[in-house]
């Protein structure tokens, strides 16, 4: 591939906008990316044509057009749509054999994500999955410690996820207040940290057992519209293929948003402390030599502490490079599995016991 990739945006919402935007049109810390946007793509024209005026060349453009603008042979889609609207985007452009970022979740439902995964084999296009937090320097860092062998075999992890007040009201004044819209927490914002666990622990989750709460906003009452239906408080245990289990948490209405995760091994432990709106985050290592000092990780600038310029700057080289090379991305199997898990958690909460999470292999197409 030569020459600046050639990209269609699918979405003008506040995704869009606040990176993506960006980086199609070259503004800070994007200058040298070789990207040219072709269309912005909504169902609100309006949205549409704001974005696309700030980046040259760009047409704004309807769903109803985008066969024919997938025609033209783009390199690169991009789906930055509501959660419940992934798959429908990302299969139309799989079909038409185009390389596809999808934002995560990959999509709402193990059905379609497992779907998703089908289409990607199938098609000659090669579906990513922006699962950012695995480019953070922090994260990256914990990784290469885990696979180091620092702390021997990890054999349990405690990640407790603490949701500010602010960030707790937005989910229930939004879109996402609708569990067939957003998937749930258990979908939209724990995604992020299930698939962090997976990566970490290098194993499938196998089985779940949660029990989730309405602590908070609840609907009809402070605002809240009356459709909102999600749980804001989530309790799981999660069972690994590796033996290892994951106590998973999520607490909303917090003074302050972020996670302390710590990950026990076989020869020591290692916790992790990230702080979501300002850091620095710490790592600190115990082995059996004695703790050492806890070391400071920066909070890069930028969306997501720095993770989504990583992750757009290394989506410009993996598109260069041959299918099936190394890339830092989570493939569309560790993507679909985070959806499973999710939509596991939420199934045994509802159902009182413990449930296998579905694995993409025993998917069928539809």
């Amino acid at each position: 591939m030569t020459g600046p990739l050639r990209v269609v945006l699918i979405g003008a919402g506040l995704r869009a906008r606040k990176v993506y935007g960006p980086w199609l049109s070259g503004r800070p810390p994007y200058q040298d990316q070789p990207v040219r946007a072709l269309a912005v793509v909504d169902t609100d024209s309006r949205a549409a044509r704001e974005v696309a005026a700030h980046l040259p060349d760009a047409a704004p453009a309807r769903p109803q057009d985008l066969d024919r603008i997938l025609a033209d042979g783009p390199d690169l889609v991009v789906v930055a749509t509501p959660d419940a609207s992934h798959y429908d985007y990302a299969a139309q452009a799989l079909a038409a054999g185009i390389a596809t970022l999808v934002e995560k979740p990959l999509a709402t439902t193990t059905e379609d994500a497992f779907a998703l995964v089908h289409a990607d084999a199938a098609s000659p296009g090669r579906l990513l999955v922006g699962h950012n937090l695995r480019f953070t320097n922090l994260h990256r860092k914990v990784h290469a410690l885990l696979t180091g062998g620092h702390i021997g075999t990890v054999t349990g992890a405690d990640f407790h996820y603490t949701l500010s007040a602010s960030h707790t009201r937005s989910y229930y004044t939004r879109w996402h207040r609708v569990r067939a819209a957003s998937g749930g927490l258990e979908v939209t914002k724990a995604c992020h940290h299930l698939d962090l666990l997976a990566w970490w622990l290098d194993a499938q989750p196998s089985a779940v057992t949660a029990e989730f709460e309405r602590r908070h906003h609840l609907p009809g009452t402070d605002g809240i519209p009356a459709d909102a239906d999600i749980h804001d408080s989530l309790h799981a245990l999660i069972e690994y293929t590796s033996g290892a289990t994951a106590r998973y948490t999520l607490t909303p209405n917090a003074p302050t948003e972020g996670y302390t995760c710590t990950l026990t091994g076989t020869a020591g432990v290692c916790t992790v402390r990230y702080d979501a709106r300002s850091g620095p985050h710490t790592v600190h290592l115990h082995t059996g030599s004695g703790g050492g000092t806890p070391q400071q990780v920066a909070r890069e600038d930028g969306t997501h502490a720095g993770a989504d310029h990583r992750m757009l700057t290394a989506l410009t080289h993996v598109l260069r490079q041959p299918p099936g090379a190394p890339a830092q991305f989570a493939t569309p199997a560790e993507a679909a599995l985070a959806v499973a898990t999710g939509t596991a958690m939420y199934d045994s909460s509802r159902r009182g016991r413990r449930l296998p999470v579905p694995q993409p292999r025993t998917g069928e197409p539809r």
